[in-house]
């Protein structure tokens, strides 16, 4: 199956700047595959969300959406006819036009039928019926979202775009409007690409995600596969509160500072020396007398809600401090010595490049 958007080694740099924006990017979109581009501020995700839509030009590279070469060597097709659908960060609605007259604002090329028809489906789908006849002003955050959505859906464009959609948002209105947006684009098997710097976003709505730092892509997956297995310390730390330290390969696994992890990709590597990155929940309370368990000191105890994060010194060297997370039921106290934890036998740690 040939994917529906085919970005190949695109690259640009802005005047006056030393560093690309963007260096040599790739990826491949298939139909109806909702994707993330996720990184800090200035790494470079908002710029290829501009130059898919034909708002910024690659200095080089390709891209092909739906067949159709819209950027090469003497090829540039205008924003406008590209078929794709945005939906900006601040919304973008017209303060003195209904919801309806924003919806339709983006249907002028279709015909009088066609726009009532597409109209009619961007509403119901979006959810907008009571809405129709209010102004910006009179909606709240997430209904002029889906106002938004339901205006960059209608002509129904080939891919859509977010530009932060979630940004700016207070904790219990994002969560909401994730879902809200997540089943529309599934609904509706929407192909879309939103760009964020929230690793929250990533786990709930996309199927897949690319990680990019200064300009550069660090590693392209599933959520759960960057999660548990990434490619570099950047990765891993970005993704959330991580185990990094260095380790032998060894029959088995792996030899570390605080001792053996169990491994069966052990004897896929040529190194000597790797880094590995385990995260806290890979590791779980257990009784002392446990097969392959490490003795260690409590530091802190901190409670999260769901879980208790515990510091944890691993026989008592000040070197070999690992998080772990545990279950709220579980009686921990700082200093107690007689705790002891192993990693889960159904866990692989993240073997990184560096």
């Amino acid at each position: 199956m040939n994917p529906l958007l085919a970005i190949s080694h695109i690259s640009k740099k802005f005047a006056g700047n030393k560093r690309f924006a963007v260096h040599d990017f790739s990826i491949e979109v298939n139909k109806g595959e909702i994707i993330a581009l996720l990184g800090e501020s200035g790494c470079g995700k908002t710029t290829i969300l501009r130059m898919i839509s034909g708002f910024e030009a690659p200095d080089k590279g390709s891209i092909i959406l739906a067949g159709q070469e819209v950027v090469g060597d003497h090829v540039f097709v205008a924003p406008n006819k590209r078929g794709v659908g945005i939906v900006f960060q601040d919304y973008a609605l017209f303060p003195n036009k209904t919801v309806e007259q924003n919806i339709v604002f983006g249907l002028s090329n279709f015909d009088k039928q066609s726009r009532k028809q597409k109209l009619m489906d961007a509403i119901a789908v979006c959810g907008l019926d009571e809405f129709t006849q209010r102004y910006p002003h009179q909606l709240s955050g997430g209904q002029k979202q889906r106002v938004a959505l339901a205006r960059a859906l209608a002509p129904q464009p080939k891919v859509m775009l977010f530009d932060e959609p979630f940004s700016n948002i207070d904790t219990l209105r994002k969560m909401q409007m994730r879902e809200d947006i997540g089943k529309i684009l599934r609904e509706t098997q929407t192909t879309a690409i939103f760009v964020t710097h929230d690793t929250r976003d990533v786990l709930s709505l996309a199927d897949r995600v690319a990680v990019l730092k200064e300009g550069v892509c660090q590693q392209i997956g599933t959520p759960s596969g960057v999660y548990r297995k990434p490619v570099n310390s950047y990765v891993a730390r970005f993704f959330g509160k991580t185990n990094l330290f260095d380790a032998l390969p060894v029959p088995g696994g792996f030899q570390t500072p605080m001792g053996l992890i169990h491994s069966k990709n052990h004897s896929q590597l040529s190194t000597s020396k790797v880094q590995l990155s385990i995260r806290p929940d890979d590791f779980e309370l257990c009784s002392p007398d446990a097969s392959g368990c490490f003795k260690a000191k409590v530091l802190n105890d901190q409670y999260m809600g769901s879980t208790r994060e515990l510091t944890l010194n691993v026989c008592d060297c000040s070197d070999s401090n690992f998080e772990i997370l545990l279950n709220v039921s579980q009686d921990v106290c700082i200093d107690d010595r007689v705790c002891f934890f192993r990693q889960r036998k159904d866990s692989e740690p993240g073997i990184l490049d560096g």
